[in-house]
Order: C-alpha cells, then sequence, then structure tokens
C-alpha cells in the first residue's frame, strides 16, 4: 500500500514551476499560506504498485497455483463493496475508484475448505487450547506426534507437507492424511469406550441433572399442566354456551 499523491502539494508545486519560467508575474495570496504551512499528505491509500502476485515461494514452486482464474466453474465475480460503483458504468461523472488492499491467498485454504466441506462437524469439535509458551516444533511428518490433539488443522497441514516434500499429488496427500485421521479418530472412540466401561465396573455411575435441568424440567411440567387445564376450562364455556342456547330457543 502507498499513499496517493497530494493534490494540494502537486498545485504549488506547478505555480511554482510557471513563476520560476515567468509564465505568471503575480504570487497570489494563497501561495504565501501554503509555502508557510506545506499541504500534509493524502490519507487515501490504494493498492501498491510493487505487486507480489506470483514471487512468493510457493507461488514460485508451484506455478499453477499463481494464474489467475478468469472463467471456469471456480471463477467467482468480483463484487464492489456498498457505495461503490462500477468502473463501466455509462456515465462517466459517476465512475469511482475503489482502493482495495491486495488479496492474500496461501496454499492451504483450498485444503481446508476441501477438507471442512467433506467434514463439516470437525469444525464444532472440542479443541483444547493449552500454550505452552513456546512454538510448535512438530515438523508435520506424520499425523500425530503423540503429544497434541488431532484437529482438522492437523490434517491440512499433514496433506500440505506430503505434497511439498513427499511430491504426491493433492487427491493422493488427501487419501493418506485422511486415512490416518480416521484411524486416529477410530482408537479414541475405543479409549473412550473402555474408560467408561471400567468407571461402570468400578462403581462409577452418571452423574444427576444440575439443578438448573430440574428447574427447567418443572417449569416445563407446569406449562403443560397450564395448557391443559386451559383446554379444559374453553371445553366447558363451551358446553354452557350450547346448553343456553338450547334453552333459550326451547322457551321461545
Amino acid at each position: 500500500m502507498y499513499k496517493k499523491p497530494s493534490a494540494p502539494r502537486g498545485i504549488k508545486q506547478a505555480y511554482e514551476q510557471l513563476l520560476s519560467i515567468k509564465m505568471r508575474g503575480v504570487v497570489p495570496p494563497w501561495l504565501h499560506a501554503m509555502r508557510s504551512v506545506p499541504p500534509a499528505d493524502s490519507l487515501v491509500r490504494e493498492p501498491s504498485m510493487f505487486a507480489t502476485h506470483g514471487k512468493t515461494k510457493f507461488e514460485i514452486d508451484n506455478p499453477q497455483s499463481s494464474q489467475p482464474i478468469t472463467s471456469g466453474k471456480g471463477f467467482l465475480k468480483r463484487t464492489l463493496p456498498k457505495g461503490c460503483v462500477s468502473l463501466h458504468h455509462k456515465k462517466i461523472y459517476m465512475r469511482v475508484k475503489c482502493n482495495r488492499p491486495p488479496r492474500i491467498v496461501f496454499p492451504e485454504d483450498k485444503l481446508r475448505k476441501e477438507f471442512y466441506k467433506n467434514h463439516p462437524f470437525e469444525a464444532s469439535r472440542p479443541r483444547t487450547m493449552i500454550e505452552t509458551g513456546r512454538h510448535s516444533t512438530q515438523k508435520w511428518d506424520t499425523l500425530s506426534d503423540g503429544t497434541s490433539q488431532v484437529t482438522g488443522e492437523s490434517v491440512i497441514r499433514y496433506q500440505h507437507y506430503l505434497m511439498q516434500t513427499k511430491g504426491l499429488s493433492k487427491q493422493d496427500a488427501y487419501t493418506q492424511a485422511t486415512d490416518e485421521f480416521y484411524a486416529i479418530r477410530a482408537q479414541e472412540d475405543m479409549e473412550a469406550k473402555v474408560a467408561q466401561e471400567e468407571a461402570h465396573q468400578y462403581g462409577a455411575r452418571p452423574l444427576k441433572k444440575p439443578y438448573s435441568a430440574y428447574q427447567l424440567f418443572k417449569e416445563d411440567k407446569m406449562i403443560r399442566s397450564s395448557a391443559e387445564a386451559f383446554r379444559a376450562r374453553r371445553a366447558v364455556d363451551r358446553m354452557r354456551d350450547g346448553l343456553s342456547e338450547k334453552t333459550y330457543t326451547s322457551a321461545e
């Protein structure tokens, strides 16, 4: 991102050049003010002219990933934010250029999107948020080193490692990573079932409902009984109305 050149400063410099080549003979009052108090830089920022697209390490290693998509199934049409007008507007005076930062894309983004599309419940799975105070030393040559929790992000990192180091294709790396992931999940489920059975054999029993759940149960029970009493009262009222109508017609 770079700052757009200041328009007032450009006016001052242009008028100074006109004075130097004697195309203007009178110094206007505003020029003295601009000399004493120079105009500030513009606060408008535009995308950098030094584009980095296709120059990062993973884009150089994979030239196909740096090629922009202009058509096809995965092409997304550019949408302008609220308040901006398209550059191709018919009226010239209504054309507005919107300032946008360059889009940052990582190679793991496509892998993450595909994994969570096939495993939507992994996004809501509880995770252990424990910070050890130092950076992770896992090299991702295996899916699990036995010290950390295996999550969807672990599968994505491991798949990316297989693609970059082992030279596997995207589909082959995904198949290998998910196979190991399923084996680890099956082992975790088996350990949980065995632990539950052992606890039950040692005399452990399920915990009773907490006090809040008990109060909610009583509230639901009272609501149901009140609804039944209200329906019974409505039936009695309809019966009374019917009897009174029959009595009135017989008296006539």
